[in-house]
C-alpha cells in the first residue's frame, strides 16, 4: 500500500498471500517497534488480511508470518475498484463518512483504498455506509480485512468476543 510513510518510519514486510504459482506476495506496513519482532500496526493494510491499525503483533523473521497478540479495537476496511478510476470519488464521497465514524484513510494503490474504522462505530453503521457507496459505484466492492473467516460470515474470535461483551 502506498500510504507514503515518513522517511524514517519503521516498516515490516509481511506475507500477505501466495500466488497460484506458489510465489509469495508481501505487503510492507508501517509500525511502531515495541520490542524484538514485536510491533504495533500504524495503518491498516490493503491486501493483507487479519490485521488493522492499532493491533500488536509478532513476526517470525524467517517466514514473515505474523501472529496478533492484542487487537486494537479497529476494523480494517478494504475497498476494491478493479479497472475503475474511483479514487477521487472515494476521497470525495466515502472518506468523509469514514472520518465521521472516527476512521482514517490509511493507504491506496491503483484500484484499492484501505481504511481503519473503530469497532465502536458499530458494524451495522459501517456496513450501511460502505454498502451505500458501493451501490453507487458500479463495479466496486468492499470487505473487512480482519473481522471474518474466509466464509465472510463467521466472526473471528477477537470480534466475536468484542461483540458479545457489548
Amino acid at each position: 500500500m502506498s500510504s507514503s510513510p515518513a522517511p524514517n518510519q519503521p516498516t515490516v514486510r509481511l506475507l500477505a498471500a501466495l500466488k497460484e504459482s506458489g510465489q509469495p506476495v508481501f505487503e510492507e506496513v508501517p509500525v511502531e517497534v515495541l520490542g524484538p519482532a514485536r510491533y504495533r500496526l500504524l495503518a491498516s493494510p490493503g491486501i493483507l488480511d487479519g490485521l488493522a491499525a492499532g493491533d500488536i503483533f509478532v513476526v517470525d523473521p524467517i517466514s514473515s508470518l505474523y501472529r496478533v497478540k492484542e487487537h486494537g479495537g479497529n476494523l480494517c476496511v478494504q475497498v476494491w475498484y478493479p479497472g475503475l478510476d474511483l479514487a477521487g470519488r472515494v476521497d470525495a464521497e466515502l472518506a468523509p463518512g469514514v472520518t465521521a465514524l472516527g476512521g482514517t484513510l490509511d493507504g491506496r494503490e491503483q484500484e484499492l483504498t484501505s481504511f481503519t474504522i473503530p469497532l465502536a462505530a458499530g458494524i451495522p453503521v459501517i456496513e450501511a455506509l460502505l454498502n451505500g457507496w458501493v451501490d453507487s459505484a458500479d463495479g466496486a466492492t468492499w470487505s473487512f480485512g480482519n473481522a471474518y473467516e474466509e466464509d465472510g460470515v463467521t466472526a473471528l474470535p477477537w470480534l466475536a468476543e468484542a461483540l458479545s461483551s457489548e
